[in-house]
């Protein structure tokens, strides 16, 4: 088998995981938003200093504003956070990083790209950042399927009360015993 093949082939796969994802999920992500995370994922597959890259990135703990950086840097920063938050929750965990801080930083990555293409490319960086926790979760459903542990408790919760993840719901309320309250449902609770 060739490398072309290779290529075909994952592709075909993670399609078809992102699809199961998706349907299990209930999450309804359009083609296009798919599409990119389909050739993310890819990307960082094939590449491994792509993903050291985003190790790396989750050590520095990046607190720098986005509002200045160029354009290929921004996209780099919102792929790193997507698969950082999606498919290695526990490793952001283990450095005290809430997935939620990952999250935001993509969303302003993805947001800000929008204001610097043309207005078609605008339009897809715009869906990226506003189902940004979409595209999360169903990174997060995948990793499930593999048997991994989706993410811990804690982390759900932080996911949830930060996002308002779907995925991170469903793993908080899964056992049926508990409903997840959101910290600003409790505060206003107490003022009363």
């Amino acid at each position: 088998m060739n490398h072309h093949d290779h290529y075909k082939l994952a592709l075909y796969h993670w399609n078809q995981l992102i699809q199961e994802a998706c349907d299990f999920a209930n999450i309804e992500l359009p083609a296009e938003c798919q599409s990119y995370l389909l050739l993310t994922l890819i990307r960082y597959m094939q590449n491994e200093a792509l993903a050291e890259q985003a190790f790396e990135m989750s050590w520095q703990h990046e607190s720098q504003s986005v509002t200045r950086k160029p354009f290929q840097l921004l996209k780099t920063r919102a792929d790193h956070c997507l698969i950082l938050a999606g498919l290695f929750p526990a490793r952001l965990e283990r450095q005290e990083i809430r997935i939620g801080h990952y999250i935001k930083m993509g969303r302003e990555c993805f947001s800000r790209l929008a204001t610097q293409v043309a207005a078609d490319d605008s339009a897809l960086y715009n869906k990226l950042s506003d189902l940004f926790v979409d595209m999360v979760d169903i990174l997060v459903t995948i990793r499930a399927f593999n048997g991994s542990p989706a993410m811990p408790l804690i982390q759900a919760l932080e996911l949830w009360s930060d996002t308002g993840s779907k995925t991170a719901y469903q793993a908080l309320t899964l056992n049926r015993r508990s409903i997840p309250l959101n910290e600003v449902f409790i505060s206003q609770a107490y003022k009363h």
